[in-house]
C-alpha cells in the first residue's frame, strides 16, 4: 500500500472537489486519519487546500474533525491528515425513509452548534451538502460535520453569507423530515403533515429567502424542540401503542344456535 508522509494508506474513501480522501493509519502513533490528497491542479488550488487546513486548525469543536498535519508530495500536490470519522451519511440515514424525529432534532441542534462556532470566528462552510453530515456510532448523540472542502472566511461577497450554511442545513433537514429532496416551492409543513408543527416551521424558516434564522437561532429552537416537543411526542406514541395493544387483546364469543 502507498505511504504518504508518516501514514500508510489503507483504502480510498471518496473522490470529490478535485481531491481523493483515503483511510490511513499512522506508522508510529495509534492514530487513524482521513488523508485528503489533491488530485492535481495549479498552485492556487494547492494553496487554497492548505489554507482550508489552517482555517480548520483554528476551530475547536467536538463536531469538527481535528486537523493532524499536512504536507506536500514530491510532485507538489498537498495532502492533509484529519481525524477519521466513520459512519453513515445523511443520505444513507434517510435511504429507507424519513429520519426519526428525535434524531433529526439532535442533528439540527448539533450541526447548527458547529455552524455557530464557525460563524462566530468568521468561518463559513460554503459547501454543506448531503454527503458531509455523518452520524457516528451511538444513538441520539454524535453528529459530526465532515467534508470541509470549500471552507472559507467572510470577505464581504454575497457568497460569504452565513445564511447560506443555514439554508443548506435546512435542505438536509427537509429531506430527513419528508423523505424527499427539497425544491423551492416545497414546504415542510405540507410535506410532513404528521410531524410536529414547530419542527416543520423551523425547517421552513431555514429555507425561506430573506428571513433565514442565524445558526444561533436554530440552536435555541432545536434545544427547545428537544426539551419540549420530543418528550411530548414520545409520550403520545407510548399511549398510542398501549391503546392499540389493549384493543388487540379483546375478543368476543358468538354462540350460534342450530
Amino acid at each position: 500500500m502507498e505511504r504518504i508522509g508518516d501514514y500508510q494508506v489503507e483504502r480510498e474513501i471518496r473522490r470529490e472537489d478535485g481531491a481523493t480522501t483515503y483511510a490511513a493509519v499512522h506508522l508510529v502513533l495509534p492514530r487513524r486519519a482521513a488523508l485528503r490528497v489533491l488530485d492535481g491542479g495549479k498552485k492556487p488550488v494547492a494553496l487554497a487546500m492548505l489554507r482550508e487546513a489552517c482555517i480548520l486548525e483554528a476551530l475547536h469543536h467536538p463536531g469538527i474533525p481535528r486537523v493532524f498535519e499536512c504536507g506536500v508530495l514530491a510532485d507538489k500536490r498537498p495532502w492533509v491528515a484529519m481525524e477519521l470519522i466513520e459512519g453513515p451519511t445523511f443520505v444513507e440515514l434517510c435511504r429507507e425513509g424519513p429520519l426519526a424525529i428525535v434524531d433529526l432534532v439532535v442533528a439540527l441542534r448539533v450541526v447548527s452548534e458547529v455552524l455557530e462556532h464557525a460563524h462566530g470566528r468568521g468561518v463559513l462552510h460554503q459547501r454543506l451538502g448531503e454527503g458531509v453530515i455523518v452520524r457516528a456510532p451511538g444513538r441520539h448523540t454524535d453528529f459530526t460535520v465532515t467534508g470541509w472542502g470549500g471552507v472559507g472566511t467572510r470577505d464581504g461577497n454575497a457568497s460569504s453569507d452565513p445564511s447560506r450554511d443555514v439554508h443548506a442545513l435546512g435542505t438536509l433537514a427537509f429531506r430527513a423530515l419528508t423523505g424527499t429532496a427539497y425544491t423551492p416551492s416545497a414546504s415542510a409543513r405540507t410535506g410532513a403533515a404528521a410531524a410536529p408543527l414547530e419542527l416543520a416551521e423551523l425547517i421552513d424558516d431555514m429555507l425561506a429567502p430573506g428571513r433565514t434564522p442565524t445558526a444561533r437561532d436554530v440552536v435555541e429552537r432545536a434545544r427547545w424542540l428537544g426539551d419540549t416537543v420530543v418528550p411530548r411526542r414520545a409520550t403520545q406514541e407510548i399511549q398510542t401503542i398501549e391503546t392499540e395493544s389493549s384493543r388487540q387483546t379483546t375478543f368476543s364469543i358468538r354462540i350460534q344456535r342450530r
